[in-house]
C-alpha cells in the first residue's frame, strides 16, 4: 500500500512538471527581461540602454518639424544658402547683408557662440524665462518661425532622419503629421467660398474651382516624395537599411489660427486626400490651443469637422473633442441690435450654478468666450465678447509670474477637466 502511495506521488509530481514546464518555456523570454529591467534600475546608462533596445509598439502623435534636432536645421540651413537674422535669431531667405543685420547660416559652422544661439533658438536647451519670453510655451511655438525656412524643403530629409532615429529606438509603427495645401490656389479657393452662406455651398464652390486637381497633385507629390524615402534607404535592394523596418502613416494637419475661410479650405483638402491616399490616414487641428483665434473660433472649427470630416477618422489633441463649452452656436445670420448691449448685460448676470458651464482652466484663467456674428470674416470687430461665470473646478489658481493667462500645464497631451 505504502508502494502505491509513492508510486502515485511520484506520477502526480511528473504531471505537474509536465505541465509546468511548458509555461515556464512559454513565459521564459519575459522572466528573463524583467529581471535584466530589475538589474539595470540602479545603472542609468544600462537603464537607457535597455529601454532604447527594447521595442515600441508606436507613436501615434509625432509632429515632423518639432521632432527634429535643432542642429539638423543648421545643416540643412547652411545647405540652402540660408541667412540668419542676428537680432531674431531666425533664417531667412538670401541674400545676406551683414549691414542689414543678417549674415550667412554657414558662418554658424565657424563660429561656436552663433552656432550654441541657434541651437537654443530652435529647441528648448537650456530655456530660462524672461521678460520677453515668460513661459516654455512661449519658446516652443516660436521656434517654427525661426527654423521654418530651413524645414520647409525638407520633408524627405526629416523623414529619413526620423525613421533612422526610430528604427534605433525599437520602435515599430509611427503617424507622422505633416501639412498639405496648393500654394497657388489659395486665393482662387478663397475667393470662391468668401460669399457663401453656409457649409454645402463652399464645398461645391471648392469642387467647383478645383478641390480635386489639388487633391491630385498633393497625392502625387507624396507619392514622389514616399519613392524617394524608399530609394535613399535602399528598401527595395538586398542592402536595405533597417529603418525600412519601420511601418509609418502620415496625419494631416490643419493650421488652425488663421482665418476660417482658410481652416475651411485645408480641412477640405485634408479629408479629400484621407478618402483617396492610404497613406494619410487622419486629420488633425495644430498651432496652440490657446490662441485667441483658436478659442474664439473653437466652436466653428467644431462644425467644420463635423461637415467635412464625419467619414474620415479625425485625431485630435486631447481634450479638444471634449472641451465643454458655452452653447454658442456659430451663425451667419446678421448681428441684432440688441447683440451689443448684451454682451455687457451677460456679464452682469450670475447664472445659477446649475445651468452656468464648469470652468475649463481657460474658462477658470480666463473666463471669456466669444461668439462669431459672420461666417466670411475673422476680424476682431465680427465678434461680440462674452463673460461667462464659471463654476470653480479643483484645480491650482494660476501662477502670477507673468504666464499672461496660460495655463503652465497646457500642452500636446494634458486633459482637461471639465
Amino acid at each position: 500500500m505504502q508502494r502505491r502511495i509513492i508510486v502515485a506521488v511520484i506520477l502526480l509530481a511528473a504531471i505537474l512538471v509536465g505541465i509546468r514546464v511548458p509555461m515556464v518555456a512559454r513565459d521564459f523570454d519575459t522572466v528573463v527581461t524583467a529581471a535584466s529591467f530589475e538589474a539595470a534600475r540602479a545603472d542609468h546608462t544600462s537603464l537607457r540602454a535597455f529601454l532604447q533596445r527594447m521595442p515600441k509598439g508606436g507613436d501615434l502623435h509625432t509632429h515632423l518639424w518639432g521632432a527634429v534636432y535643432a542642429e539638423r536645421f543648421i545643416a540643412w540651413a547652411t545647405a540652402q544658402g540660408l541667412c540668419v537674422e542676428r537680432a531674431t535669431t531666425s533664417l531667412t531667405q538670401p541674400p545676406c547683408d551683414k549691414s542689414r543685420g543678417t549674415l550667412p547660416a554657414s558662418e554658424a559652422r565657424r563660429d561656436q557662440q552663433l552656432y550654441d544661439r541657434l541651437v537654443d533658438a530652435f529647441s528648448m536647451r537650456a530655456f530660462l524665462p524672461t521678460t520677453a519670453v515668460p513661459t516654455g510655451h512661449d519658446q516652443f511655438f516660436a521656434t517654427f518661425d525661426k527654423f521654418g525656412a530651413a524645414a520647409g524643403p525638407e520633408f524627405v530629409a526629416m523623414m529619413l532622419n526620423q525613421l533612422r532615429q526610430y528604427q534605433a529606438e525599437s520602435v515599430q509603427y509611427v503617424e507622422v503629421m505633416t501639412s498639405f495645401d496648393c500654394a497657388g490656389d489659395r486665393d482662387k479657393f478663397r475667393t470662391a467660398i468668401s460669399d457663401k452662406a453656409d457649409d454645402a455651398a463652399r464645398l461645391a464652390a471648392l469642387q467647383a474651382s478645383g478641390l480635386e486637381q489639388c487633391v491630385a497633385t498633393n497625392r502625387r507629390e507624396l507619392i514622389a516624395a514616399l519613392a524617394d524615402i524608399k530609394k535613399q534607404l535602399s528598401c527595395e535592394q538586398t542592402n536595405a537599411e533597417p529603418a525600412c523596418n519601420v511601418t509609418f502613416r502620415l496625419i494631416a494637419q490643419i493650421l488652425r489660427d488663421m482665418p476660417l475661410d482658410d481652416v475651411y479650405i485645408q480641412t477640405a483638402l485634408a479629408a479629400a486626400l484621407i478618402r483617396v491616399e492610404p497613406q494619410v490616414v487622419a486629420l488633425n487641428f495644430v498651432q496652440p490651443e490657446d490662441d485667441l483665434i483658436a478659442r474664439r473660433d473653437y466652436s466653428r472649427h467644431m462644425q467644420i469637422i463635423r461637415f467635412l470630416a464625419k467619414d474620415v477618422p479625425v485625431a485630435l489633441h486631447s481634450g479638444l473633442a471634449s472641451f465643454r463649452r458655452p452653447t454658442l452656436p456659430f451663425t451667419s445670420a446678421k448681428p441684432s441690435r440688441s447683440a451689443a448691449p448684451a454682451a455687457s448685460a451677460t456679464a452682469s448676470r450670475s447664472p445659477s450654478s446649475a445651468t452656468r458651464p464648469a470652468c475649463s482652466p481657460r474658462c477658470a484663467h480666463d473666463r471669456l468666450w466669444w461668439r462669431s456674428t459672420s461666417p466670411a470674416t475673422t476680424s476682431s470687430s465680427a465678434f461680440a465678447a462674452r463673460t461667462i461665470r464659471c463654476r470653480p473646478i479643483s484645480r491650482p489658481a494660476p501662477s502670477a509670474s507673468g504666464n499672461r493667462g496660460r495655463s503652465r500645464a497646457r500642452h500636446e497631451n494634458t486633459r482637461w477637466s471639465g
